[in-house]
């Protein structure tokens, strides 16, 4: 099982989500090109697909894996999935839907929305940082850390030229793989996510949208029990958490 963290974050953002699912299953928890441990490597798409490609290749018995993904790791998912559908077993993906209206405005100005996150990060201090994300979020060791030295522009402006250029037209391309497409709903957008389950579902039957409601973005960190109780449900066919509240009609 392939891990795929958010932009300007790392592997640390899914260590709570680990424990429930490690007894099970081989974890691979990455950082993508450009952050932390693979910051040498410029961020690109066609950088962190390679790198994936090469990961699920040469670590996996089978040569395919079930893939999840928060926020940008869910982008990065989902065209790994278009590209190399034969190595995705299953796709769980959250905080990913085709962005439109400002969010799509800002990420097409990357320089100005790097430059921001920059200078913001830049006069965070611990605690500001993990209060902007609620006060049910508890703090995890070392990851601000990361995550301001991830806060650059010569990260981050890759990363919202890739966003800005994903559209609902690639999800079209994307058959024969099971997907499951969450949305937080105090943050992420639940019309595009449901828009997406339902362009998503014309490649494959199977493939369903939810939103978990007073979920945040980063939910990971806010409901790791309930996260990895929905990836271990949909990887395994089972019936998801009652909390996971579908978006689209049984087909």
């Amino acid at each position: 099982m392939v891990f795929i963290h958010g932009s300007e974050s790392c592997h640390l953002e899914f260590s709570r989500v680990a424990p429930f699912l490690q007894n099970t299953y081989q974890l691979l928890l990455i950082d993508l090109p450009g952050h932390s441990r693979s910051k040498s490597i410029p961020f690109s798409f066609e950088n962190a697909i390679k790198g994936l490609v090469h990961l699920i290749m040469s670590q996996t018995e089978e040569r395919q894996a079930h893939v999840v993904g928060l926020s940008l790791g869910g982008y990065i998912g989902l065209e790994l999935t278009r590209k190399h559908p034969g190595l995705v077993r299953s796709l769980w993906c959250t905080g990913c839907a085709p962005s439109s209206g400002i969010m799509k405005w800002l990420f097409s100005r990357s320089l100005l929305l790097s430059s921001l996150i920059t200078v913001v990060g830049t006069l965070s201090n611990e605690r500001l940082f993990w209060a902007s994300l609620g006060k049910d979020v508890e703090p995890i060791a070392g990851l601000r850390e990361e995550v301001q030295k991830n806060q650059n522009v010569r990260t981050l402006r890759p990363v919202f030229d890739e966003l800005a250029s994903f559209s609902v037209d690639r999800l079209t391309q994307i058959t024969n793989v099971r997907i499951a497409i969450v949305a937080g709903g105090k943050q992420d957008s639940v019309e595009n996510t449901k828009e997406a389950g339902r362009v998503l579902r014309e490649g494959h039957p199977a493939c369903r949208a939810f939103v978990v409601r007073d979920a945040i973005h980063w939910w990971s960190l806010q409901k790791p029990e309930l996260f990895a109780q929905g990836v271990r449900a949909w990887i395994e066919g089972k019936e998801m958490p009652q909390e996971f509240e579908p978006l689209l009609a049984e087909a």
